[in-house]
């Protein structure tokens, strides 16, 4: 399970972040997983709740947002979206679109706790 090894290193931005900035307390950590990153966001949870039992992110949720994965076709330059591997455009059939979205895994806020 990688998802274990992923939240500790999120764990570790944020309380660096949270050094940085002073804050105590966190309500929420927002990140933004792409569909295509082989991250299961119930394991994710699972590990956060764990990693933070006794910790001073306890209490605080961890929300994910998975984002779809998005192409850009290489002939007529549209974006679509797939649920899953595609090989061709659906506006122009072309080949081998390139994926724009859908492989990423970022932290896109840290919401502190009002005192």
């Amino acid at each position: 399970m990688h998802e274990m090894a992923i939240v500790q290193s999120v764990i570790d931005i944020v309380l660096q972040e949270m050094d940085r900035h002073g804050v105590e307390k966190l309500k929420a950590i927002h990140l933004a997983v792409g569909r295509m990153s082989a991250i299961v966001p119930e394991q994710m949870r699972m590990c956060f709740d764990i990693l933070t039992a006794d910790h001073k992110l306890a209490g605080a949720e961890l929300n994910i947002r998975m984002v779809p994965v998005t192409y850009r076709c290489r002939n007529c330059d549209q974006e679509f979206t797939s649920e899953g591997i595609t090989f061709k455009c659906p506006y122009c059939e072309g080949p081998d679109p390139d994926i724009i979205f859908g492989r990423e895994l970022k932290i896109e806020s840290i919401e502190v706790m009002d005192e």
